[in-house]
Formats: C-alpha cells, structure tokens, sequence
C-alpha cells in the first residue's frame, strides 16, 4: 500500500467516470424550476442557484451512480433554498429591529448598506460614552435630550440659574465627546 492510498482510502474518493459539468448542465434547467417555484425573487433564485452549482462541485462525496445525481441535486438544491430563507428571515428580523430602534426608515425598501448599522454603531458608542461621565452631567444631558427639556426647565426642576445650566450642559457635552471618542 502506498503513501497516497493510505492518506486517501478508495471508498471516499469521488469517482471521475462521471462528467459533472455536462451532468449540471442536464440538470440545471429543471432544478432552476424547482428553486424558482419556492423564492418569489427571481434573482435570488438565480443566486441559490450558483450557490447548488458550487456545492456540488466542491463535495468530497458526491453520487457514483449516475441514477443517484438527480435525487443528490435536488437535496442540495433544498438545503440551500432553505438557507436562503433563513438567512432573508434574519436580515428582515435585524432590518426591522434597526427601524423600530429608530434606526432606519420605514419608507425605505432595503436599508442603504450600512448606514442604519453605522447609526446603531453611533447610537452605542453615545451609551458607552454616557456610562463614563459624571452622574450630574449624565443626568442633565438625559433630561436635555431624552425628555426635550429646555434650559428654563432644567433650571426650574433642578433649582439651579440658566447661566449654570448652560454652562454645565457645555462641559456635560464636551465631557461626553471625548468619552465617546476615547478608545475602550
């Protein structure tokens, strides 16, 4: 027994007798149909398509007999056309999470790439950087910004002057920049 026959035992070596190329090629017709028939989009189907097309070709175990290729394609075909509604299901759930985090737009179709991530990404560098200021300045950017109050609120509610307040939300502001900006 050689080196070679060791490393590579007969029974897992994939059979050269079969031409894969021409057998994708008599195959690839019906299997489009069957993927179109369970995605609405015709360019997805086309995308699962390749993606059953590169599987095939990159299995260390592929079907000998060439009886048995239709049913193994169609398998493979399945299994990626079940993965390609996962993953749109997951997309959809992070799409739709980033809108009702005020993230992204409703109007919007699909989300221009990345930018409701780079908001979410903002959005969580702002909270980091809140955790690192003082308390007294969290507290008056928070009522400042989250509850929308003015400079004669914050005044009145927190028996301070407006000079005070102004002066206090330009620090509470600068330090909460360089917070945010600060490496972790």
């Amino acid at each position: 027994m050689t080196a070679v026959s060791m490393c590579f035992p007969q029974e897992n070596r994939v059979e050269t007798s079969i031409d894969w190329g021409k057998a994708w090629e008599e195959h690839r017709r019906w299997l489009a149909t069957v993927i179109r028939s369970r995605l609405a989009d015709r360019d997805a189907a086309e995308d699962v398509l390749q993606e059953v097309a590169v599987a095939a070709i990159g299995q260390r175990t592929r079907p000998t007999d060439p009886s048995k290729i239709a049913p193994w394609l169609y398998r493979v075909a399945l299994r990626k056309v079940i993965n390609h509604h996962r993953a749109t299901g997951r997309r959809r759930r992070l799409y739709e999470g980033a809108i009702r985090a005020g993230l992204g737009s409703e109007e919007a179709r699909e989300p221009e790439p990345g930018s409701w991530l780079m908001k979410a990404e903002d959005s969580q560098s702002v909270v980091r950087g809140l955790e690192r200021v003082d308390p007294q300045d969290r507290q008056l950017l928070l009522l400042k910004y989250t509850e929308g109050w003015g400079y004669q609120e914050l005044s009145e509610h927190l028996g301070i002057s407006i000079k005070t307040v102004e002066y206090r939300l330009l620090k509470a502001r600068r330090a909460l920049r360089a917070a945010v900006h600060e490496p972790l």
